[in-house]
């Protein structure tokens, strides 16, 4: 069973939105602007980004020894950089992508960042079937569906006290502006750096490169769309994704060296390694037009 928080999160839903009207103008090529939406973007975040900076910032919790049966995992507040702040480039970058990217809505892209945001271990693994060549089937992969999970666990109460350190505000907590989610509500209070999901999709994509290296470029593509599709969805500002992106490949590392781990790579490469070299006849391909979404998504990141 899939836990850990991407799994706690499915009761959000958001109640009684109403979209801005967006429309296609101009021509920016594939990420086409709208000045419009820039300028209440650009606004907002200055608004929230003041008042953040107003608050302080969270003292770091005493250390508490071994987390979920493994050592203490590097402390992403010390080796992240903060969030873009307050009328700077950084910040008025972020707020450009998002409104940017609101115009995405019922695109090809749109849903592929819809379906990378189904919550589980199962579903993330299953998304990088594209870029590993096979149908990554979780019911044929317990083994490694359970070291993500444990994966997950460990990484969760870390990415918890990096949200709480800078406690930044989501892009859409002032603004009603599409998402490709039901996530305003309480999620909508929960903070947006480092992001979770870039995180976790990192990490997912650094394990899956050590189990199948012939196709280490492809995975951590998918990775990288992974972690896009929640600025696509509207959930995290940019600088989140980047930073989620830092977490896991240092997270990943430190991971890597721990003998358990270690075991259970092992195990899960016999596994992987015999669903790629004969898979089972019911066990269908993956997905050609998903895989030329990815393919698409690849070439136009948002920015």
């Amino acid at each position: 069973m899939d836990r850990g928080f991407l799994s706690r999160r499915r009761g959000a839903r958001r109640k009684g939105l109403q979209h801005r009207e967006l429309h296609h103008r101009g021509s920016k090529g594939w990420w086409p602007g709208h000045s419009g939406a820039r300028a209440v973007v650009g606004a907002s975040v200055l608004v929230v980004g003041m008042g953040l900076a107003m608050s302080p910032s969270p003292a770091h919790p005493a250390p508490s020894g071994p987390s979920l049966s493994g050592p203490p995992l590097p402390d992403g507040r010390v080796f992240l950089p903060p969030p873009p702040a307050a009328e700077t480039a950084g910040s008025a970058a972020d707020a450009s992508i998002f409104a940017d990217t609101r115009v995405q809505e019922g695109s090809g892209r749109w849903k592929l960042a819809q379906r990378d945001a189904r919550h589980g271990v199962g579903h993330m693994l299953s998304a990088f079937s594209c870029a590993a060549g096979f149908t990554l089937s979780p019911a044929h992969l317990p083994r490694l569906e359970a070291l993500l999970t444990r994966m997950e666990a460990r990484v969760e109460p870390v990415i918890t006290l990096e949200k709480a350190q800078w406690n930044r505000p989501r892009p859409y907590s002032a603004m009603e502006l599409p998402l490709c989610v039901a996530e305003r509500g309480e999620v909508a209070h929960t903070p947006s750096y480092p992001s979770d999901y870039a995180t976790l999709g990192w990490m997912t994509g650094a394990v899956l490169s050590d189990l199948l290296p012939t196709r280490t470029a492809q995975i951590m593509r998918r990775a990288r769309i992974y972690g896009e599709s929640r600025v696509i969805c509207g959930v995290h500002w940019h600088s989140d994704v980047t930073a989620g992106w830092m977490n896991g490949a240092v997270l990943y590392t430190a991971m890597r060296q721990e003998a358990d781990f270690a075991q259970g790579l092992d195990a899960a490469r016999t596994e992987i390694e015999a669903l790629r070299d004969h898979p089972p006849a019911h066990l269908p391909p993956p997905d050609p037009g998903e895989c030329a979404q990815e393919d698409d998504a690849a070439a136009h990141s948002p920015q």
